[in-house]
């Protein structure tokens, strides 16, 4: 996505809302000022139509002054009555204001005694006018058109003697362009809708007299009665106009009085102002603008150019890049911008002491605490490294207590397994001696047998062959004592292997409480210890058999060493009892089957037991190699936490 600088929209946007301000009350203040021009000329307008009717009133007032100067020299009432006209006609010509003037004298019967030449009323009623006080106003008349007139009755001696008219034709048009040069507005009278007396101009130049009065002006001025105010078309003109009912002295409407002013000066006047106002307002946008664009710069995208580098060297994990020179204000982006570059010190402090710590447990030293205060949410990591300290310092202490008792019952197990090779290497070689007594035993008492087989066919011969007899008991004797000492010896092999068995299974019983202490790194030798201790059971159990057997062995050789010296004693008697020899030969026959019997079954129970020790032998060293390999294991157990530092 392209990078859009925030110096630039923001400037772009200050900008905008500056035109747009500008805009704003540019335009407010261009319709504020045409409409307060407009109503300037609006009120301009009434003051031009107020002025018109001064005039007429001001006309009105000097046809007043020129009768109360007849009044005054008499001339009027010496008319009248005299009915010389002389004198009036000499006064009226000094004293008329102009050509437009008029005067007429003449009886309250209408019979008129002078008028000047100009005179042209034709609805004059002499015999209505008041003979007390005089009119003055505006009269329309059929034959004189649209007039203004000072109606008065002539005193004489305290007696109205006639009427006297002084009037102005208002076509009179000076004091209209007199008025049009004071006040600048266009005046006209209206006779009815018709312009009467005017200064508006045709484009000729001549006096746009005769014109109509628009349809909706007349209708509101003429017909309603009402004053109008506002713009109207004027011969395809636009003018601001006021337009005011003008009414005669008998209080009829007879025409309008108008002023006006052209709206072509004032829209070219206003345009002017509208294209000096753009320009001001775009000059000063401009400038505004530049100076903005500056201050922003300054106040706003440099701070947030340094924020964002800054940000953007954290996000980047530069945390040891120098702080920027640059003064901030005192403002939001400035206090935020220093609190941003105290983050990454915070940060960096917190990174170096983590590290710190790290690198310490990559050394096998798990003792090392934080050294610097953690605050907000990072005093989760303070805490984690006290649990994480407190844990492995537990665990370190129970490895090292552990591989101390590891290492000891390795090392009781390596010795009680080399005790248990020794012994069970003698019980082989016991167990070989007393198998070879056993052979020899089985061959003698095999040979007894024999002898007592031959002994019993042999019984009839007894007597003929006593001496021979005789040698043969004596070295039976010598044979049953030499079978009695084995005997024992035996017996005393097999208490000896008795014994062995019970070291062994003393020894495997030692081994099962070391391999239970040893936890899962003894499970292996527990397995071990079991056969040893199922192995010393089954030796005990044959060694108990054994020498059941042998006792029997020794009973039975006893029992014969007894009958044999019997017979040795009684030999001389033999011949005496030759009868009762049958009976003791058939005895040793029985005797010697039991015991070789016997003997069979010894040797049976001594191959078994050569088997179990053979068994015993193999896995003495064999628990002897596991015990060394577990003795040298544990040792670099104890090697490799003594490393550890907690």
């Amino acid at each position: 996505m392209k990078f859009k600088s925030i110096e630039k929209k923001l400037t772009l946007i200050v900008c905008l809302l500056l035109v747009v301000s500008i805009a704003v009350v540019f335009v407010s203040t261009i319709l504020l000022s045409k409409n307060h021009s407009d109503k300037l000329v609006q009120d301009k307008s009434a003051v031009s139509l107020a002025m018109l009717k001064n005039e007429i009133i001001s006309e009105g007032s000097r046809l007043g002054e020129i009768y109360r100067y007849f009044e005054s020299s008499g001339v009027a009432g010496n008319t009248l009555l005299t009915k010389n006209v002389d004198n009036i006609a000499l006064e009226w010509d000094a004293h008329k204001g102009g050509e437009s003037d008029f005067a007429v004298l003449a009886k309250k019967d209408g019979t008129i005694i002078w008028n000047s030449e100009n005179y042209a009323l034709t609805d004059v009623d002499f015999a209505s006018v008041s003979e007390t006080q005089y009119t003055i106003g505006v009269v329309a008349d059929s034959g004189a058109g649209l007039t203004l007139q000072y109606i008065t009755p002539v005193i004489m001696y305290d007696t109205a003697v006639g009427v006297a008219i002084i009037g102005m034709n208002l076509t009179e048009t000076d004091y209209l362009d007199s008025l049009k040069e004071l006040s600048g507005a266009e005046v006209t009278l209206f006779s009815g809708t018709t312009r009467y007396a005017t200064t508006v101009q045709n484009s000729d130049g001549t006096r746009a007299v005769g014109t109509e009065m628009a349809a909706n002006v007349a209708a509101r001025v003429i017909e309603g009665g009402n004053i109008y105010c506002g713009t109207a078309d004027i011969l395809g003109n636009n003018h601001f106009v006021d337009y005011e009912p003008m009414y005669d002295i008998y209080g009829n409407i007879v025409g309008a009085y108008f002023a006006g002013y052209p709206s072509e000066e004032e829209d070219t006047s206003f345009l002017m102002m509208v294209i000096i106002a753009v320009a001001i307002a775009t000059a000063a946008t401009l400038i505004v603008s530049f100076v903005l664009s500056i201050v922003i710069k300054k106040t706003v995208a440099k701070p947030i150019s340094i924020a964002e580098q800054l940000a953007e060297n954290m996000s980047s994990g530069n945390l040891h890049v120098p702080d920027s020179d640059f003064k901030f204000a005192n403002d939001e982006i400035g206090r935020f911008v220093l609190n941003l570059e105290k983050t990454k010190h915070d940060l960096s402090s917190y990174i170096n002491d983590i590290s710190r710590i790290l690198a310490s447990m990559a050394d096998g030293d798990f003792s090392q605490t934080t050294s610097v205060e953690y605050i907000g949410d990072f005093t989760e990591i303070s805490e984690s490294f006290k649990k994480i300290n407190s844990t492995l310092h537990g665990v370190i202490n129970n490895m090292n207590a552990s591989a101390d008792d590891v290492m000891t019952g390795s090392n009781q197990i390596a010795f009680g397994a080399q005790i248990l090779a020794e012994g069970t290497t003698k019980q082989a070689t016991a167990i070989d001696e007393l198998s070879s007594s056993i052979d020899s035993i089985s061959d003698k008492i095999q040979s007894t047998a024999d002898n007592a087989e031959q002994a019993n066919k042999l019984a009839a011969e007894s007597r003929e062959k006593i001496s021979e007899q005789n040698e043969e008991m004596e070295t039976m004797l010598a044979a049953m004592e030499e079978i009695r000492s084995k005997s024992v010896q035996i017996s005393e092999i097999i208490k000896t292997i008795d014994d062995i068995a019970f070291q062994t299974n003393i020894l495997a019983l030692n081994a099962a409480i070391e391999a239970a202490r040893a936890g899962d790194a003894g499970k292996g030798f527990a397995v071990v210890a079991d056969e040893v201790r199922n192995l010393a059971a089954k030796s005990a159990e044959a060694a108990s058999h054994t020498n059941e057997l042998i006792s029997a062995s020794v009973e039975a050789v006893t029992n014969g060493v007894q009958i044999a010296e019997n017979t040795a004693e009684t030999m001389k008697a033999v011949m005496e009892y030759s009868e009762k020899t049958d009976e003791l030969v058939g005895e040793i026959y029985t005797a010697a089957a039991e015991q070789a019997e016997a003997v069979r079954q010894v040797t049976v129970g001594i191959a078994q037991i050569s088997d179990v020790v053979q068994q015993n032998s193999a896995t003495a060293e064999e628990t002897a190699a596991s015990c060394e390999e577990l003795s040298g294991q544990s040792r670099m157990l104890k090697d490799q936490v003594d490393q550890l530092k907690a």
